[in-house]
C-alpha cells in the first residue's frame, strides 16, 4: 500500500523534511523493526511516498506528516523537538483510528511525550496540589516544573515561586558559607536558574526576585513556614532524608501548588535507605489528589543519544540487582 502527500509550500517541505532530510530518517527510524522498516519513507521533490503492508501503520505515518504540516501553517517554523513530538503522539485512539491534534505546549515549549502532557496537566490541575515528577535526567523534570510555575506567576494564579532543594554537597551546614542565603544556595540551583532564564529576561527574573516573588531556600530553611498562594518546587528531592520531606511536604498551605522532582538512581545521601522521595513514593503515590508521574528513558529531550545512555545504565543496574 502506498500514499502520497504533496506539500504545496516549498518552506513547509524544507522545514518538515530537515536538514539533509534529517527528519525524515527521524520518522523512518520510529517505524524501524529489528533490521527492517515497518512503513518505507521516500521523498521526491516536494513530495513524500509512504509504502507499508501495514494499514494501522501507515495511517500513523500519514498522521505525523498531517500533525507537522499543520504545525509548521500555524507556527511557520519547524524545530526536531516538534518532529519527535509528532512521533510520540502519533498513537491510534480507543477506535485505532489516527487522531489529528495540535501539538501540546506549555507557554513556547512543545511537550514531546504523553507523559510530559500528563505532567503537566497535572501541574495545571487545581485538583493535585501535590504532584511528584520521577525520572532520569533529561526529561525535562525540572525545566517544566519551573515553566509551569512562572505561567502561574503571571497567570495570579499564585503570588510567589518558592524553590528548594537539600544541599547535600555542603552538608545542609550552609551557616558556615560566606555570603548572604541566596548566594549560599545558588550554586546548588544553577539549573533552576537556567529554566528561569529560559522563560524571562535577566531584567524581569533580577526584579521578581527582589520583589520576594521568586524566592530560593534549601530545605533545612522550610522549616516552621506555612507556604500559602504559592508554586513550590521541590528539586532533586532523592536527596532529601525522609524526616526532611515529611517536613516540607507538610509545608503546603491554601492556595498553593508543590512539585517535587527527582531521580531514585541519582541518590547522594551516605545510605540510598535514607532517601525521602523513595519513602514519600511509597505510602503516598496512591493517594487521590496526589499525581505521581514515573519518566523513563522514551522522555528524555536531550540529544537522542541520552536516551541510550540511560537505558545501558538501568540496563547495568538491573543486572548488577539480579546477581546480588
Amino acid at each position: 500500500m502506498n500514499r502520497t502527500i504533496a506539500i504545496s509550500d516549498a518552506n513547509a517541505a524544507k522545514a518538515i523534511f530537515g536538514p539533509l532530510h534529517r527528519h525524515v530518517a527521524l520518522i523512518q527510524d520510529s517505524f524501524r523493526t529489528g533490521e527492517t522498516h515497518s512503513v518505507d519513507v521516500h521523498v521526491s521533490g516536494n513530495e513524500v511516498t509512504l509504502t507499508s503492508d501495514d494499514a494501522g501503520e501507515l495511517a500513523r505515518a500519514e498522521g505525523i506528516f498531517a500533525t507537522l504540516i499543520r504545525h509548521f501553517d500555524m507556527r511557520k517554523k519547524l524545530r526536531e523537538a516538534e518532529v519527535r513530538a509528532a512521533i510520540s503522539f502519533s498513537t491510534p485512539n480507543a477506535d485505532g483510528e489516527i487522531e489529528l491534534r495540535d501539538l501540546p505546549t506549555l507557554g513556547t515549549f512543545t511537550l514531546q511525550t504523553p507523559r510530559q502532557q500528563r505532567y503537566v496537566q497535572a501541574m495545571r490541575s487545581e485538583d493535585k496540589p501535590l504532584v511528584f515528577g520521577v525520572g532520569p535526567a533529561g526529561t525535562g523534570k525540572t525545566f517544566l516544573a519551573v515553566t509551569a510555575a512562572v505561567e502561574a506567576l503571571r497567570n495570579g494564579l499564585v503570588d510567589k515561586i518558592i524553590v528548594t532543594r537539600p544541599a547535600v554537597e555542603a552538608g545542609e551546614r550552609l551557616g558556615f558559607l560566606p555570603g548572604a542565603l541566596e548566594e549560599k544556595v545558588d550554586p546548588y540551583l544553577q539549573p533552576i536558574w537556567d529554566a528561569f532564564r529560559s522563560q524571562m529576561r535577566d531584567e524581569e527574573l533580577k526584579q521578581r526576585r527582589e520583589q520576594n516573588k521568586i524566592e530560593v531556600a534549601p530545605i533545612a530553611f522550610m522549616r516552621g513556614r506555612t507556604l500559602t498562594n504559592a508554586f513550590v518546587i521541590v528539586d532533586e528531592a532523592q536527596n532529601a532524608t525522609i524526616q526532611q520531606m515529611k517536613m516540607v511536604l507538610t509545608r503546603l498551605g491554601q492556595g498553593s501548588q508543590m512539585v517535587v522532582t527527582g531521580d531514585p538512581s541519582q541518590i547522594d545521601l551516605p545510605n540510598a535507605r535514607m532517601s525521602g522521595l523513595d519513602h514519600a513514593l511509597a505510602i503516598l503515590a496512591d493517594k487521590r489528589r496526589i499525581e505521581v508521574v514515573r519518566f523513563t528513558s522514551q522522555d528524555v529531550m536531550r540529544h537522542d543519544l541520552v536516551a541510550e545512555i540511560v537505558e545501558a545504565y538501568e540496563a547495568d543496574e538491573r543486572a548488577h540487582r539480579q546477581s546480588a
